[in-house]
């Protein structure tokens, strides 16, 4: 990487039992600072304006602010002056019966050419008391606003929402405190810095969040040319958009980023104020990552997933598949979590067998070959080339249950893996009265963790991952306990 950062310059002083003292000096970059203040943790809103703005023609005088519970909504509260008359008349306007119609995000301006100063409270506003009234207005669906100039940034930062938790990564200086977790990456031309917020260490953050089941902002980053050259802030968002597509994925769960800010010699020129995303609440664990390498796990992700990106049709399918991994990891019943992963496989087999590997090679499948092929076929020819062991483990006492009962159904098969989900699938795709509860929910259950077990690897597989991953189907899934992926070249 060109462009670096330098060391905080922080020193400590370390005194011994007998009087001697050495000075310790600190090696690492301070600290991200966002233009907008990190929330107290466990705080509900981050204010953004506080003056004037419009809306659908109207002045108010008031508030705008980002909602970060139960999801990020960007929200404009504010207020107006208004005769009585005025009062009258817009009340005799409401109830009106209107037909179903959609419904279009409300725009709102603001007098401002540059970035403002961030809002110090988010208390709500007051009307005057002059006589007369007001109306007060309170709009969460609003369309984003874009302020300032994107062109010639030198760099940009922005918050996280719902982030990773882990033991490992980089060192950060905080006020002259070290936090671990910092991530940094080259992505291409690109350079990426994601770090945890500092004011609180990151395991009190996820304490709170699992405790309290809240989202929060969890990590501050920045994204600059690896060249140090400047760049359009919209080229930037780009970036961040892969960037979260992958974290969503590693988490199980749709995030996002927030507030970006771009800066010209310093100074915050350019911001877009946007919650474009329905983000999960930070609940349940992470497929595949592993305490004691997170970061580690983290930073190759997002090195091959966004090389990854830049093949459009590889990254279409990938964006596919997210849906069914979002679906399947997040809140589904026993029985979607078989379902849906060997749908967003059949994806993948027929993106790599048939569109994307040459006629000449002998693992090539025409359209009409793989449609041919029942749902079994298609999922083994590309799980057998990743090289994924489909054996079902001994300490899955529930899946051997499946696997156990399903041979005895047909004492000519051998049911591995991928035979018990692909059987169990069937029958919720395609449900017969005489195997109606036939399945336990630790059956189901166990037989889920095999099916999305298989699309995690696929799609690490299919994102060129090449490191480490806590297998689905494990006997063990503590910190630590993360092995190389199948086809892993040393």
């Amino acid at each position: 990487m060109v462009a670096t950062d330098p060391d905080c310059g922080i020193c400590r002083t370390i005194t011994g039992a007998d009087g001697t003292q050495w000075v310790i000096r600190h090696q690492f970059p301070k600290a991200l600072v966002h233009h907008y203040p990190l929330p107290p943790l466990g705080a509900d809103v981050v204010p953004v304006y506080r003056g004037k703005f419009d809306l659908e023609g109207n002045t108010y005088r008031g508030l705008i602010k980002v909602d970060l519970n139960p999801r990020p909504r960007l929200h404009a509260e504010g207020v107006k002056d208004a005769s009585f008359e005025e009062l009258h008349k817009e009340l005799s306007a409401g109830g009106v019966k209107r037909p179903a119609e959609w419904v279009d995000a409300k725009t709102v301006k603001i007098p401002a050419k540059s970035v403002p100063s961030p809002a110090k409270t988010a208390r709500q506003p007051k009307p005057n008391s002059a006589e007369g009234g007001s109306f007060h207005v309170s709009e969460a669906h609003l369309q984003e606003i874009v302020v300032g100039e994107p062109r010639e940034l030198d760099y940009l930062t922005f918050f996280l929402m719902n982030g990773w938790y882990g033991h490992d990564g980089l060192n950060t200086c905080y006020d002259g405190l070290d936090r671990q977790g910092r991530i940094e990456v080259k992505l291409g031309e690109w350079q990426l810095r994601l770090e945890p917020r500092g004011d609180r260490t990151p395991k009190e953050v996820r304490n709170h969040q699992r405790s309290t089941g809240a989202s929060n902002i969890t990590h501050v980053g920045r994204i600059r040319r690896d060249d140090g050259t400047t760049f359009d802030g919209l080229d930037a968002i780009q970036v961040l958009t892969v960037v979260t597509d992958l974290v969503g994925f590693a988490l199980g769960r749709v995030t996002d980023f927030l507030l970006p800010v771009g800066y010209r010699d310093s100074k915050a020129v350019w911001s877009q104020w946007a919650c474009n995303r329905v983000v999960d609440r930070p609940l349940g664990a992470t497929p595949f990552l592993d305490l004691e390498h997170t970061a580690e796990q983290m930073a190759e992700l997002l090195q091959t997933g966004y090389q990854t990106s830049q093949n459009k049709a590889r990254w279409e399918v990938f964006k596919n598949m997210l849906g069914y991994h979002y679906s399947a990891e997040h809140d589904a019943t026993v029985n979607m979590k078989v379902l849906l992963p060997v749908s967003a496989l059949q994806l993948i087999s027929y993106a790599y067998l048939v569109e994307e590997l040459p006629l000449p090679d002998p693992n090539h499948l025409s359209n009409k070959d793989w449609r041919n092929l029942d749902t079994s076929e298609q999922l083994r020819r590309i799980l057998d080339l990743i090289g994924i062991n489909l054996a079902v483990p001994s300490h899955m006492k529930h899946l051997v249950n499946v696997k156990t009962a399903l041979e005895k159904e047909e004492p000519t098969k051998t049911f591995d893996q991928l035979g018990c989900v692909v059987r169990l699938r069937n029958g919720v795709a395609h449900p017969k009265q005489k195997d109606a509860l036939r399945w336990s929910v630790t059956e189901w259950a166990e037989t889920g963790f095999a099916a999305t077990g298989m699309l995690h690897l696929a799609i690490l597989w299919w994102l060129g991952f090449d490191g480490r991953y806590v297998p689905k189907t494990a006997q063990y899934r503590g910190a630590g306990d993360a092995v190389l992926v199948p086809w892993h070249v040393p």
